[in-house]
């Protein structure tokens, strides 16, 4: 693994247990291995860092939700997007977790994650007008607020995934997809 790739996984891991903020890089230094002065070589600012490591992710996130969401019908895609937000925090858990962290008061991680969420309401609104339902955009609308809530929920150990399957299971019912 490259010493690049070491800084970013040590980033992650502390920016998942102290939070960006409270994280320095002298820390990630430490716990990369590495001295500080390389994180500034490849980096720049710990701004950068953060930046790329969101960026990464986020891209990772999004090969994940294309691959996973792939579906034939409008009841298919509705199903794997209610169990998308388990399904993609099992993938990424640390990611997820500093994202829920970060994102309220990092405006690059609130730049990221709107674009990531942006298709979804999109293909949602398509699947529920296929479906013929009266108010497509107001349940596209609902439903990513729900798998929003619900991935911020689980991550902050809030939520148990048995009681989102729970929950999920109710969703797809509402639907009639089960």
């Amino acid at each position: 693994m490259s010493k690049k790739q070491d800084i970013l996984n040590a980033s992650l891991f502390l920016f998942t247990e102290q939070g960006a903020r409270a994280t320095s890089t002298k820390s990630i230094a430490k716990q990369a291995g590495v001295s500080e002065a390389l994180i500034f070589k490849y980096f720049g600012t710990k701004d950068n860092l953060i930046e790329e490591l969101i960026k990464k992710d986020y891209l990772d996130a999004i090969d994940f939700t294309r691959n996973f969401l792939a579906a034939d019908s409008a009841e298919a895609f509705l199903i794997k997007f209610i169990d998308l937000p388990i399904a993609l925090i099992d993938h990424q858990f640390d990611f997820w977790r500093m994202i829920y962290k970060i994102l309220p008061l990092n405006p690059i991680a609130q730049q990221y994650h709107q674009n990531y969420m942006k298709p979804s309401l999109n293909k949602l609104k398509s699947s529920f007008e296929t479906l013929n339902y009266k108010y497509p955009e107001l349940e596209a609308e609902t439903l990513l607020l729900l798998t929003d809530n619900v991935w911020k929920s689980y991550v902050s150990d809030r939520l148990s995934k048995e009681r989102y399957q729970e929950i999920a299971t109710l969703l797809k019912k509402k639907y009639a997809l089960i």
